[in-house]
């Protein structure tokens, strides 16, 4: 990967306040404050995506997320930090870092309802410079990838949901941008036009260099495209890693070893390096479920050992299988408790 990040956020912040007054008295013709709320969206968040990654942003609803993805597309200012786009300040270059930039935010409003999706592709084509036989073979092409074929020169008022959000993507394509924000992706996608979306998130990054961040709260999703994973809880970055290393994190060490028939539990209990033992008899038959120590090497003997007791004991071994985490689990167990997050707040962890 290159060393210079696509997108940076470096020590961001953002909060926001609201007041809610009570209607107005008739005899004062004044009105009386009765709630005034602070909304902390990000308190010092820092992170990176690098040229050829996905990266996802997960958090609960009013987490900060879309805030996240406003301030790096220069819809939102931060009161504190800086963000980056391919090394340039949104802030002071938000001209030059717009070009580079394809949005999709959450919901449907992206595009104009009046005119046609060619006629919405045209249109923002032309602000980001895009024209011209470039611009009629690119809008053509994209429609005709994302299912929209036969929708061309409908107004898009006569589109359902999922069409309209099949639009919005293509907007955010129209200009070949280096930097794609994903807020919700596939909402409102059926099966079929979600695996295309995906495939394409994973040609652009893979092949053609492109970075993405996505949010979703889809942790299928997430997990099956995100090279990394921040997860963002009330303001803070609760943790920030690759995918696969946050799932080993939380995932425990407990291996499944398939049988022919149920195993005696007390012949396993001794083992150094073995924590836990416990019999199984499910609808795949019997199996020996052990937790060892996370330890590798203290794990690899526990292992070796299992196998020369079950050889001893005239087992038939049919499968091991380590159970693995999920990314809905940690998050989560992440999100219910903060005080057992794995990495400090509002820190990149590479």
């Amino acid at each position: 990967m290159s060393a210079q990040p696509l997108v940076e956020l470096d020590h961001v912040a953002k909060t926001f306040y609201t007041r809610h007054f009570l209607h107005l008295d008739e005899e004062t013709r004044r009105r009386r404050l009765y709630a005034r709320r602070t909304v902390h969206a990000a308190r010092d968040i820092s992170f990176t995506i690098q040229p050829g990654e996905v990266f996802g942003l997960l958090g609960p609803n009013g987490a900060g997320k879309t805030t996240a993805v406003k301030m790096i597309s220069g819809l939102v200012r931060p009161d504190g930090g800086a963000v980056y786009v391919d090394g340039l300040d949104v802030e002071r270059r938000r001209r030059q870092v717009l070009r580079q930039i394809g949005v999709v935010l959450e919901g449907t409003r992206t595009s104009i309802w009046p005119l046609t999706p060619l006629e919405n592709l045209a249109y923002y084509g032309n602000l980001k410079d895009v024209r011209g036989a470039e611009l009629k073979d690119r809008s053509h092409r994209l429609l005709d990838f994302i299912g929209l074929r036969d929708k061309k020169n409908v107004q898009v008022r006569r589109l359902s949901r999922g069409e309209k959000q099949k639009l919005a993507i293509c907007i955010a394509l129209i200009a070949d941008p280096r930097i794609i924000l994903l807020d919700e992706p596939t909402t409102g996608l059926d099966v079929q036009s979600s695996r295309a979306i995906k495939d394409r998130i994973l040609e652009m990054t893979r092949e053609l260099g492109k970075c993405v961040l996505v949010t979703t709260h889809d942790m299928a999703v997430a997990q099956e495209l995100c090279d990394r994973i921040g997860i963002i809880n009330k303001g803070e970055l609760v943790t920030c890693r690759p995918t696969a290393e946050l799932l080993d994190l939380f995932s425990e060490q407990i291996f499944a070893f398939k049988l022919d028939r149920a195993p005696a539990a007390a012949e396993f209990q001794d083992m150094p390096g073995v924590i836990a033992v416990e019999a199984e008899n499910g609808e795949e038959g019997p199996a020996l479920a052990l937790t060892v120590v996370r330890e590798a090497a203290g794990r690899s003997e526990a292992l070796y050992e299992v196998i020369a007791r079950l050889r001893r004991g005239g087992y038939q071994l049919r499968s091991i299988n380590q159970r693995q985490q999920t990314l809905e689990n940690v998050f989560l167990q992440l999100t219910t408790d903060l005080r057992e997050s794995p990495a400090p707040s509002g820190r990149e962890t590479k």
